[in-house]
Formats: C-alpha cells, sequence, structure tokens
C-alpha cells in the first residue's frame, strides 16, 4: 500500500491536465487521454504513449485501487482493472497502445483507480557516471456508480488571519475542484484559488484559505467553486454551521 500526498497538493503525475482535457506530458512522453472512464457498457478503454524524445523508452504501467484517508492518497495493488500490455518499449517518435479492461462491477458508490506509467531503465542506454531522471505517469480511472449524487459540505473557522476550511465529500461521486472562490454575504470579495483537487466519495480534508480581509467568527460566507462537472455553491457560517454545496 502506498501513501501519497495531501489532497490539497497536485496529486501524484501531471497537474497540467486540469480538466482532462489535454494530453499529459512528462518529459519525452506524452499520454492520452489523462482520465478515464469504465462501465459495463464500455469496459475497455485504451491509453496512447507516445515518445517524443531521441532514445528508446521502456515503459512499465500498473493499475492501484485508489482512496483518500486522513488527507493521503492511498495506492492499493489491484486485479479490479487489468492493464495490457504491463510492459512495453516505445521507438523514438513512435507510440504504443494500452488497453485498461474493468475486472469489477459497478456499485452504489463510484469505484476509483489509478494507472502508474513508470520509465524503467534500459541497461544499453546507461553511459559511466550518467545520473538518468525516470518519467512518472500518473492518470486517475473512475468506474462511475448508475446514480450520481454530488454533495460537498464546507465548515470554516477563522485562524491567524486566514480561514481553516474544512470539506467533506457527502456524495457517492468524486469532485475536481479547479477554482475556489470566497466572498462575503454581501459579495465582498475575500479571496479565490486556481488548483486541481480531486475528493473522492467519504473523503475529509481541511486547509488553510488567504483571505484579503479579516473574517470574524459567526460571519455569514459564500463558497463558490468551478468542478469537472458543474458549479457549485454554499453559504457557510464562519465558525458556525457548516454549509453544503449545491448547483447555483
Amino acid at each position: 500500500m502506498l501513501h501519497g500526498r495531501t489532497f490539497w497538493r497536485a496529486v501524484i503525475g501531471v497537474a497540467a491536465a486540469v480538466l482532462g482535457s489535454f494530453p499529459a506530458l512528462a518529459g519525452s512522453l506524452t499520454v492520452f487521454p489523462v482520465r478515464v472512464q469504465l462501465s459495463a457498457d464500455e469496459p475497455v478503454q485504451t491509453l496512447t504513449v507516445r515518445n517524443s524524445g531521441g532514445e528508446p523508452s521502456r515503459v512499465q504501467l500498473r493499475v492501484y485501487a485508489w482512496s483518500q484517508a486522513a488527507g493521503e492518497e492511498v495506492l492499493a495493488e489491484t486485479r479490479e482493472v487489468l492493464a495490457n500490455p504491463p510492459l512495453f518499449e516505445i521507438a523514438p517518435g513512435d507510440e504504443q497502445l494500452a488497453r485498461l479492461g474493468l475486472r469489477a462491477s459497478a456499485g452504489d458508490v463510484e469505484r476509483s483507480y489509478r494507472v502508474i506509467l513508470e520509465e524503467v531503465p534500459i541497461d544499453e542506454l546507461a553511459r559511466p557516471g550518467e545520473v538518468r531522471a525516470l518519467l512518472r505517469i500518473s492518470i486517475p480511472i473512475f468506474v462511475p456508480p448508475a446514480a450520481a449524487r454530488v454533495q460537498l459540505d464546507w465548515s470554516a473557522r477563522p485562524s491567524d488571519g486566514a480561514l481553516m476550511l474544512g470539506l467533506a465529500n457527502g456524495g457517492n461521486t468524486h469532485v475536481q475542484i479547479s477554482r475556489l472562490t470566497i466572498t462575503r454575504a454581501d459579495g465582498s470579495p475575500l479571496g479565490a484559488e486556481d488548483m486541481s483537487v480531486y475528493l473522492l466519495p467519504g473523503a475529509r480534508t481541511e486547509r488553510s484559505f488567504a483571505v484579503s480581509l479579516p473574517v470574524r467568527s459567526g460571519e455569514r460566507l459564500r463558497i463558490e467553486v468551478l468542478t469537472d462537472s458543474d458549479p457549485l455553491s454554499a453559504e457557510i457560517v464562519a465558525g458556525g454551521s457548516s454549509g453544503e454545496a449545491g448547483r447555483p
């Protein structure tokens, strides 16, 4: 079992693909798509891995079940999704197709995985005294439930001139936040931040959020987030009751 970075940092891999619409780039390797969805109707999807460098690249694929606990990313070995081929070599300027196949059925809660693409050293290319940086790319895989339900529960409390934000995913599907904005109840802005944050079903996290003006306990605030599906908003009381994010 592997433990990774906190929710509020860039997750393993390439953060440039914020909403999944651009290829993942890492050195000489390009991978597309950067997010995969599997289902009973479409149990197999294909990754395209391209080598734009000047030397051959050997790549290994491993699939892990992905969860979040105590603010950490957790990866565990699984056979519920298989990658084929699991190891391949790509010549310069060439590309390789890799298939991801689902072996588990969908449930009431979305299943989440990550396929890790890692460059493996090629002995013939090693040069004396040379240290070569090997590439690593992580692609999320989701198996959605039959009926998705989005629910984010927020809380906030003043903390050393900032806001300590609490966030819990009470729905049955993931939410990927790309931008978070906080205003006072009268609409005056307090702060905004671009990010690429995944929150899986049942996961909770907390983070410090910088604000331009002091916030008092008991003050009403409005939170708006852009996600990979619909925009969400919530009204909360600082240091008091939590708010449930819904569509504006």
